[in-house]
């Protein structure tokens, strides 16, 4: 069977990398021609007609791009998005896209970085919109090692913004202030850097429609911010600045 992957950025290429082992691939990109063994390159048109259509684009993206695929676009096909965040792109393709397509949300827990030694074990959610094929889905991506979670979007984007969300807004903070850690360093920070390392490697685009399309990231982050404002105090001197934790 035929897949089309529409983005070629650092997720599409090692989604390609991927697929191209069950699905002949053709993929559209803008910006960025290419020429690789096993993955065609197509125009929009071409790409968007194929059975099934994955959506590599920034979050932001997603309304505009389902836009102008739908002239081109088949009864029965499958579009599946790859953002981190579900609700609002997912309401988006929703609105967009015409009855005659299936729609499920996917948001792949790894990236390029995290998936260097395989996909065994990994976490992959599933947020179905209008699918009658979520268990035959649900079973391709068990045969490849993953870990699937059938959710909704807003326990998904609640989820995210406690985790991925915070943890980006932490490893950017780090990222600005220019730290680089020498050989003095215990396990635990070495492995935390580490691991910050990886999401610098994410594109701008990324990092800021992860806090500002998922609409519970603000709060958690206000929170952080407050939490740290109140440590700090308590550490200064006003010991009475040491609050109970939050339970929100």
């Amino acid at each position: 069977m035929e897949i089309g992957i529409i983005g070629f950025g650092r997720f599409g290429q090692f989604a390609a990398g991927i697929l191209k082992k069950d699905f002949r691939v053709n993929v559209f990109d803008r910006k960025k021609p290419f020429r690789l063994p096993g993955i065609q390159s197509l125009s929009l048109s071409e790409v968007a007609n194929k059975p099934i259509l994955l959506l590599c684009v920034p979050i932001s993206k997603i309304g505009s791009i389902c836009r102008e695929i739908h002239p081109f676009l088949t009864p029965g096909q499958l579009i599946l998005d790859t953002c981190s965040v579900k609700e609002k792109p997912l309401r988006e393709m929703a609105q967009a896209l015409p009855r005659f397509v299936e729609i499920v949300g996917t948001h792949p827990l790894f990236g390029p970085d995290s998936a260097s030694s395989g996909l065994q074990g990994l976490k992959i959610a599933l947020c179905p919109v209008r699918c009658r094929r979520i268990r035959k889905i649900k079973d391709y991506l068990e045969g490849k090692g993953l870990q699937v979670i059938v959710t909704t979007p807003e326990k998904h984007d609640r989820e995210m913004a406690h985790s991925q969300a915070l943890f980006h807004f932490l490893a950017h903070g780090v990222a600005a202030m220019g730290i680089q850690l020498g050989p003095l360093s215990t396990p635990g920070p070495a492995k935390l850097f580490r691991d910050f390392k990886d999401v610098q490697n994410d594109s701008q685009q990324l990092f800021k429609d992860l806090q500002q399309m998922n609409r519970f990231a603000g709060p958690v982050r206000k929170r952080l911010v407050k939490s740290l404002s109140r440590i700090e105090a308590g550490l200064s001197g006003n010991s009475s600045k040491f609050g109970p934790k939050s339970k929100s």
